[in-house]
């Protein structure tokens, strides 16, 4: 009986830790006159806002929305778009020391802070594009 109990508490910690992830945001493409655009941003396979019953959370029926928790990441990356500037429209879940601007790469990783919770709308700039807005949810525990 007692190892039932310690299988069965590993499992359900295990679901708890599993929305606790870093996510990698894969930033998808489009040409629009000649040049790459944002056309959608994509949740990971180990989306934060995937529930048990298939719904994503804060985020079900809101396009291009990620799920955080304070102290996890939060990176974009794109193989087609290399320069690329996320700006907030109010405050950032982000620390400060976090530049919102992707390298060479195409890639931009940030910290989300302790003490942040709530909804972040954002946008993101692309030279020569017309800005994209997603949304960032934080989640307590």
């Amino acid at each position: 009986m007692k190892l039932y109990l310690l299988i069965l508490s590993l499992s359900w910690s295990g679901l708890i830790w599993a929305a606790d992830k870093d996510q990698a945001l894969t930033i998808v493409a489009e040409q629009v006159d000649g040049k790459h655009c944002i056309k959608e941003i994509a949740a990971p396979a180990n989306d934060n806002c995937k529930q048990a019953d298939g719904s994503r959370d804060k985020c079900d029926g809101i396009k291009n929305c990620v799920c955080g928790k304070a102290d996890k990441h939060i990176e974009w990356q794109s193989a087609d778009i290399t320069d690329y500037t996320v700006y907030f429209y109010a405050q950032s879940p982000f620390k400060d020391n976090c530049k919102l601007t992707s390298n060479n790469r195409g890639k931009l990783k940030c910290r989300i802070k302790g003490d942040a919770e709530g909804s972040y709308d954002y946008g993101v700039k692309v030279p020569g594009c017309a800005d994209f807005d997603p949304r960032i949810i934080v989640k307590q525990n």
